[in-house]
């Protein structure tokens, strides 16, 4: 075993310590490992009442001959800080704060043969909100329901089918940047909960995103009928990619010019929605590709081309958007994938977009109806969407909206789709 030298740099709480390991006699190795910085650090600085933290380390590397311990102040009730360096446990910060408040704490790292280092902490405990929730009497209604909870009036609004998801997901990013609505009709009949919210918001236009296999004529011929008299404008292409293209590229109802847009799958759902608001925020929009293509299509291309795209997200992992489309953007584009272990946690990494944000909306993760409609509304208002399961809340998804310090919660659905211990935020 072969004796440590520790050397301290830089003031307490500064730079850190370095542990550096030596033969006592004659030269090290070629193999001799390099120095290793050890830094007392913080936990996460927002957490909920009754919501487990997400046991963090309080070393930034593991140091078997290093002690932590709270110098001055005092943790959150609730919250412990735990380790044994005899023992060969590391010291980490866990536990469930039981008391809202603003907690500010100094962190010390002690070590064997050297001066101890600090850091200052503050960690926000606060009290998740009771949920509210918006649920429909059918999809119709949801989307109508959620329109009406956000938007008092709008000079367009998107018509898309509430039958197949993929035109409402094409249409969900960029009607959130005109600042519009996204309704959802039947393919041959125009149901009376979406014209009723049409003629309360009255708007001059009404994209209807889908061609006629989708939604018939006879929907436009009775927007077209309505009172308020607005411009109907159909925006088709031959399949649910080329829809998508059209959309972003039309100069008047889409996002023709951006340096940034996202990619998702548009064989499943998940994605592209949790992307929607996120997308939103940067003023970007959504394109659904075949995630199972070898390559960006050529037809994508010149859509991104057209747009003048420079920047690609990938929203989904690469079961949902191949390593062969991702690979195939270098070097045109620059291109990163944002996803996670599971549909969960994919929303919660594209949601790492969002700094704050006061609303969090929860939708099921199963069923794409009753969210179908919320991305514009959510992004619009510069929020996020959380997936979630039909009986309970990942702790991911609780970790994050811990993390944005959202004020309100709003359920996507009724309970058949998001279930009462969503409501009451059963963790899982």
């Amino acid at each position: 075993m072969f004796p440590v030298t520790r050397t301290a740099t830089g003031a307490a709480g500064a730079a850190g310590a370095v542990i550096v390991l030596a033969l006592l006699a004659g030269a090290a190795p070629a193999s001799a490992e390099p120095l290793i910085t050890t830094l007392p650090v913080c936990p996460q600085a927002r957490a909920n009442v009754g919501i487990d933290l997400v046991s963090s380390p309080a070393f930034s590397q593991p140091d078997r001959f290093a002690d932590a311990s709270i110098s001055a102040g005092a943790l959150p009730p609730g919250v412990v800080l735990t380790g044994d360096s005899v023992a060969g446990e590391p010291w980490t910060f866990s536990g469930t704060p039981t008391t809202a408040g603003t907690y500010s704490f100094t962190v010390k790292g002690a070590y064997v043969d050297s001066a101890p280092l600090t850091i200052d902490c503050t960690m926000v405990v606060g009290a998740l909100p009771e949920p509210v929730r918006i649920a429909g009497t059918d999809r119709y209604d949801q989307a109508a329901r959620v329109s009406a909870s956000i938007f008092s009036e709008a000079e367009t609004v998107y018509l898309a089918s509430g039958e197949k998801f993929a035109d409402a997901l094409s249409a969900s990013s960029v009607a959130g940047i005109h600042g519009a609505p996204l309704l959802l009709t039947q393919s041959g009949t125009l149901p009376a909960s979406t014209a009723t919210e049409l003629g309360r918001l009255k708007p001059k236009n009404v994209v209807v995103v889908g061609g006629p296999l989708t939604i018939a004529d006879a929907v436009l011929t009775a927007v077209e009928g309505s009172t308020f008299h607005p411009t109907v404008t159909r925006i088709s292409g031959v399949d649910r990619y080329d829809s998508s293209r059209l959309l972003i590229g039309d100069g008047t109802f889409g996002r023709p010019s951006s340096p940034l847009a996202y990619l998702a799958d548009g064989r499943n759902f998940p994605d592209a929605l949790a992307a929607s608001p996120a997308a939103v925020t940067q003023n970007a929009a959504v394109l659904l590709v075949d995630g199972s293509r070898t390559a960006l299509s050529q037809d994508d291309r010149a859509a991104l081309d057209g747009a003048g795209v420079a920047q690609v997200t990938i929203a989904g992992g690469p079961n949902s958007v191949s390593t062969g489309v991702e690979s195939s953007l270098s070097p045109t584009y620059n291109g990163t994938r944002v996803s996670g272990a599971n549909r969960y946690e994919g929303a919660v990494a594209v949601n790492g977009v969002f700094t704050e944000a006061r609303v969090a909306f929860l939708a099921s993760g199963e069923l794409y109806p009753d969210a179908l409609s919320a991305g514009p509304a959510a992004g619009h208002t510069g929020n996020p969407i959380y997936l979630v399961q039909k009986g309970c809340v990942p702790t991911s998804v609780l970790d994050d909206i811990a993390r944005i310090g959202a004020k309100e919660i709003v359920i996507l659905g009724g309970v058949n789709t998001v279930s009462a211990e969503v409501a009451a935020l059963k963790p899982c």
